[in-house]
């Protein structure tokens, strides 16, 4: 018993025991919560911290690697240019003959020809126009500077042009004007001749690809102290280097001089900053307003440099730049890529990203650490809001990288990776049946057009536009899987939109009954962008090739059935735009066709493989054969004749098309000429054109070239152009129409009809003649088509425009199309296209009394006879 009083004087002890360390443990416990939460949100934030350097890493490894291909661009083709005309006959049989002083014209004296002088004026416009070239000079070994020489030509007519109209925007006094240094250029081409005539003395054996390219250190050129002759000028825009290639005797491949190109060292500047140009004088300044260039964007981090000479180029207003390289300051990330260039390894491009600027990116992100862990500090209490917040967080960053990784961040659509594996996921869960899974591949056409035309920004714009479209098209009667709601999981039964990249558009559609609801569904898609885009100042008609591949019968598996649709995609543009074509197994026959078709393009028009036939056209006023349109044929080695259709869409893809257009109209031209000399009937010549050649900068100058060589009237000479074609920027090409009509030549509009041009654009356009489609001419059966064609013959009349009916066969539909009013006729039922010598002799022979006997168009009407005598004399 006398144990009791102690056990209760030990009991309130262990209890004052228990509860200290009771509150002992909860502040333990709170203090390993604490140091827990505060590692695992240090972690976090340090993982998002590498994560951040990591994405600024690759993305300035892909920017650095596109800038370096786009200055290599520039200097390959300046080095191309430059090589072409080293390469020319004339400049390497000419006598080496250096100028003795400014005014000895070399032309006049005999020792260059006007014709040859005009190929490389050409070739310095195109390059000028393209990279902002100076200056081309071809100097001859043997210069001496001292003695007064000056180079043997000199081609700155592009340079001349932009000082004059920088002059206009900004007049300027005497004084302003500074001295032009020619001393140091011209004793640097001294050098690079000596360093030629050791290094390169003969013609190499794998010419052109073998010749040699000397590039001068930066030094101040005459071009640039006149281009800068403002008041307001900068020492550093007179600055430039010379890239120069050695010139071969024609005869003994002897060295014998040398071609340059004069590049500013601000027009690489310019390209570093993503800028057309700098802003020099106030023309530059008015250009670039008009571009919408945004002069107030950060420093370029770029750097380029020529570890041969030296020389360093880069943005001018960059502070950290001369820093970095002087060895002031280290870089945070220091990136170097090699230009990859044909004849120099020298240039290296740097990109350099300073540690203030990398703080700048990763500051938010320790901001947050700091936020986490102060909250957390005075909120122990609330402990489990704390947590789910960091998991809030987690969640958020979760969702916001899936985003970026699965979808486009231009138009919110599911991108190439998510709408593969979307793809993949249905196809494994496909159950077989009666029911087909279809994949549509869409290509905008044209797209680059509008990029190249009106910018990238309002290309952006368009393509947001047929985004919507799209998935609208699709909402109207499909069941579309609302992508953009992440937290929704990816219903395999639901269509999907997605964007692959560029103006490439994917659509799935799964459970489909069969390819007849599939093409229902492309047809919508289509139609969907009839109706012309607003693009602010500029309307915009868009048209779509579409590819149809359909599971299983096309592919089995998610890579083969895309390979498929892309495959029939590619047909579909060939076949013209806004085209749908399903995927058939011969297909990849024909995409090896197409290849090895497009590989012999490219030697044709050198192997003199083109050829024209003419189809006569035949003028109801005189029932004469006095006009022909040319049309072009391939006459394959081994395949034979082929036709167009097989070929100009490949013309048109790799850009061949302006050389073999080229030849088309100086071909036809001559031929003309030919006749004309020879007493023929045929007056007037149609030659078809197409966009490329249209907007080519100078058409208008070289089409008046190519006509005052042949010798021709321009009145005798018709243009055709597609209206499809017109209208895809028919503003624009109105202005380009009008261009051409100052020289005197007609224009037709061929097609027509089918291109959906309004009647507001069409009594804008400076036409001729309106040819009828040929799908008119055959609908002219029916009451209907007739009353089609007597409504476009009645539009023709009203807008003083004289009509061509195309492709008349029958003797019915020559009936029918005199009927309506037409002034000539053209197709089978007068004669196919033929060889020039089986024309002129049509011509010469074409009985008209004899042709209605033979066709029994007396039959249809006994009193018929030419119409319009007054208009015999009228081309085409």
């Amino acid at each position: 018993m006398s144990s009791d009083p102690a056990r209760s004087k030990a009991r309130p002890k262990t209890r004052r025991r228990l509860r200290e360390w009771r509150g002992h443990s909860i502040t333990a416990g709170f203090v390993l919560l604490w140091l827990i939460g505060s590692l695992a949100i240090y972690r976090d934030a340090r993982q998002m911290i590498v994560d951040t350097e990591a994405k600024i890493r690759k993305e300035m490894s892909l920017e650095t690697r596109a800038m370096a291909q786009t200055l290599a661009g520039m200097l390959e083709r300046t080095y191309l240019t430059i090589r072409t005309v080293s390469l020319l006959p004339a400049v390497r049989a000419a006598v080496p003959h250096n100028r003795a002083n400014t005014d000895e014209d070399v032309v006049e004296q005999g020792y260059f020809s006007d014709r040859d002088t005009t190929i490389i004026q050409q070739l310095y416009n195109h390059i000028a126009a393209d990279i902002d070239v100076s200056e081309i000079y071809l100097v001859y070994d043997g210069f001496d500077p001292e003695q007064g020489q000056v180079p043997f030509l000199m081609f700155d007519e592009v340079l001349l042009e932009r000082i004059g109209l920088a002059k206009e925007a900004e007049p300027t006094h005497d004084a302003d004007e500074p001295e032009e240094y020619e001393a140091a250029e011209y004793m640097e081409y001294v050098q690079q001749l000596d360093h030629l005539r050791r290094h390169a003395p003969l013609l190499p054996v794998e010419a052109p690809n073998g010749i040699a390219a000397v590039t001068s250190a930066l030094l101040r050129t005459c071009d640039n102290s006149q281009y800068t002759s403002l008041a307001n000028g900068d020492e550093r825009d007179s600055h430039g280097l010379l890239l120069s290639v050695p010139v071969y005797d024609l005869s003994s491949k002897q060295f014998k001089g040398l071609v340059t190109a004069v590049l500013r060292a601000n027009v690489l500047e310019a390209a570093l900053l993503g800028w057309p140009r700098l802003p020099i004088t106030e023309l530059d300044k008015r250009l670039l307003a008009q571009r919408h260039t945004d002069l107030s964007t950060a420093p370029a981090e770029y750097v380029l440099e020529n570890r041969e000479t030296g020389d360093r180029i880069m943005d001018r207003r960059s502070a950290s730049l001369p820093r970095f390289l002087g060895g002031l300051e280290q870089p945070a990330i220091h990136l170097e890529q090699t230009l990859e260039l044909p004849y120099s390894s020298a240039w290296h491009l740097h990109r350099y990203k300073s540690t203030a600027h990398l703080d700048s990116a990763i500051a938010p992100i320790q901001r947050d650490m700091w936020q986490r862990l102060g909250l957390l500090s005075l909120l122990l209490a609330g402990l489990g809001l704390a947590v789910e917040r960091v998991f809030a967080v987690q969640r958020k960053s979760t969702r916001t990288l899936t985003r970026m990784a699965n979808y486009d961040a231009l138009t919110g659509l599911p991108n190439r990776r998510l709408v593969a594996e979307h793809l993949s996921h249905a196809l494994d869960r496909q159950q077989p049946g009666n029911s087909q899974y279809g994949v549509l591949m869409i290509d905008l056409d044209d797209f680059k057009e509008v990029n190249d035309t009106l910018g990238h920004q309002i290309g952006d714009r368009l393509l947001i536009e047929v985004s919507q479209r799209f998935v609208h098209s699709l909402r109207t009667s499909d069941q579309l899987f609302q992508l953009h709601n992440e937290a929704a999981p990816a219903d395999e039964h639901s269509a999907m939109v997605g964007r692959l990249g560029g103006d490439e558009f994917l659509v799935l559609l799964p459970n489909q009954p069969g390819l007849e609801q599939i093409l229902g569904i492309a047809e919508r898609l289509q139609a969907s962008l009839l109706e012309p885009i607003d693009l602010g100042q500029d309307q915009v008609y868009v048209h779509a090739s579409i590819g149809i591949a359909v599971h299983p019968e096309h592919g089995s598996d998610g890579p083969l059935l895309l390979r498929s649709a892309d495959t029939a995609m590619y047909l579909a543009k060939r076949q013209g735009r806004g085209q749908t074509v399903v995927f058939q197994q011969d297909l990849d026959e024909k995409s090896r066709q197409r290849l090895q078709l497009l590989t012999d393009l490219h030697s044709a028009l050198t192997q003199k493989q083109f050829v024209l036939h003419y189809q006569p056209e035949l003028n109801l006023a005189s029932g004469r054969i006095d006009c022909v349109e040319a049309l072009i044929r391939w006459q394959h080695p081994t395949l034979g004749l082929i036709y167009p259709a097989d070929f100009i869409t490949l013309l048109e893809q790799s850009a061949l098309i302006l050389e073999v257009g080229q030849w088309v109209l100086e071909t036809a031209c001559r031929q003309l000429k030919a006749w004309q000399d020879a007493g023929s009937g045929i007056e007037h010549m149609c030659v078809n054109v197409s966009l490329r050649q249209l907007t080519q900068p100078g058409f208008a100058e070289t089409l008046q070239s190519t006509i005052r060589r042949a010798g021709i009237s321009p009145g005798n000479l018709s243009l055709e152009l597609t209206e499809s074609m017109l209208m895809q920027h028919p503003e624009a090409n109105i202005r380009l129409l009008h261009e051409l009509r100052k020289t005197g030549v007609k224009i037709a509009l061929d097609d027509f009809g089918t291109g959906y041009s309004s009647f507001s654009y069409l009594r804008q356009l400076p036409l001729d003649v309106l040819k009828i489609d040929r799908s008119f001419v055959i609908d002219t059966a029916t009451e209907q088509g007739q009353a089609i064609c007597q409504t476009l013959a009645a539009l023709a009349q009203r807008l003083g425009l004289k009509v061509i009916a195309e492709g008349v066969e029958t003797t019915e539909q020559f009936f029918n199309m005199s009927e309506v009013g037409s002034d000539w006729m053209q197709g089978y039922l007068i004669s196919r296209p033929l060889a020039a010598e089986r024309t002129e002799q049509l011509a010469r022979s074409f009985d008209w009394q004899a042709f209605k006997t033979d066709n029994g168009l007396h039959g249809h009407s006994p009193d018929w006879a030419p119409r319009h005598p007054s208009s015999a004399t009228q081309p085409s």
